[in-house]
């Protein structure tokens, strides 16, 4: 009897790197929950994926309920039976506000979609994969956790390297259950907030790695939920094709 392929739960699977995230396990035939406040585009994308004969399912989460979390983690144990991998990629890409501009208001959310809901997402799977003893757990951050900009809301830094601190702490605390937590940070992608033609024209000059999308990224979580990534733990990965070197 074939064994079930693991079963991978992917949040902002609608568009920019969750949507390439998600497309790349179901092509190696991972089993994929897609999930998004977007509910409408990740059915689409799951009913793509069942069509040319992959295993998806989809739901529409908003991931700073944890109603909704918890929803998401009911409905994939329901569809699938368990949960072996977290992808988190769902937050808020690289917001732009100078730094008199950013409100409290702004501050609170920023700090909420990319921080506080990876770790409500991660709590949610936690008795699952600790019942299982076995679970990968990855976390999209970023290279702005290292690196400022003059265009980026530091709320932004803040978060992503909260992240960074997730990964380490989780990871010690995880791993005598099996399981495995790591974080991926990108440079940019082309998937997320739009850089301007001064930008572009400036990242082209600096650096002759080109921006080529989301697929390293996705490529990268591949690698650290698979055989690959067994004796890797709380470990930022860094994927920015030159942008930061470290």
């Amino acid at each position: 009897m074939e064994q079930a392929r693991p079963a991978v739960i992917v949040t902002g699977a609608a568009g920019g790197i969750g949507r390439i995230v998600a497309a790349t396990f179901a092509k190696q035939r991972y089993r994929v929950m897609l999930t998004d406040i977007r509910g409408f585009e990740a059915a689409k994308l799951a009913d793509d994926i069942l069509a040319a004969g992959g295993d998806a399912t989809s739901a529409a989460v908003d991931i700073t309920s944890t109603p909704s979390i918890v929803n998401m983690v009911e409905t994939t144990v329901e569809r699938f039976g368990t949960i072996d991998i977290l992808v988190h990629a769902a937050g808020l890409d690289a917001p732009r506000a100078n730094l008199w501009e950013l409100d409290d208001q702004l501050w609170d959310k920023i700090i909420e979609l990319d921080l506080t809901s990876a770790w409500k997402c991660a709590k949610a799977v936690l008795p699952t994969m600790v019942g299982n003893k076995t679970g990968r757990i990855i976390f999209i951050g970023s290279i702005s956790s290292w690196r400022a900009s003059f265009a980026t809301a530091v709320a932004y830094n803040a978060a992503k390297a909260g992240i960074n601190g997730l990964t380490i702490g989780l990871a010690k605390q995880l791993e005598p259950h099996g399981i495995l937590v790591n974080a991926v940070a990108p440079g940019p992608t082309g998937t997320g907030e739009p850089m301007t033609r001064a930008e572009i024209d400036t990242d082209r000059t600096l650096f002759p790695i080109p921006i080529v999308g989301a697929k390293p990224i996705a490529d990268a979580c591949l690698y650290l939920a698979g055989p690959g990534g067994s004796w890797i733990s709380g470990t930022t990965l860094n994927v920015s094709g030159g942008r930061w070197h470290g």
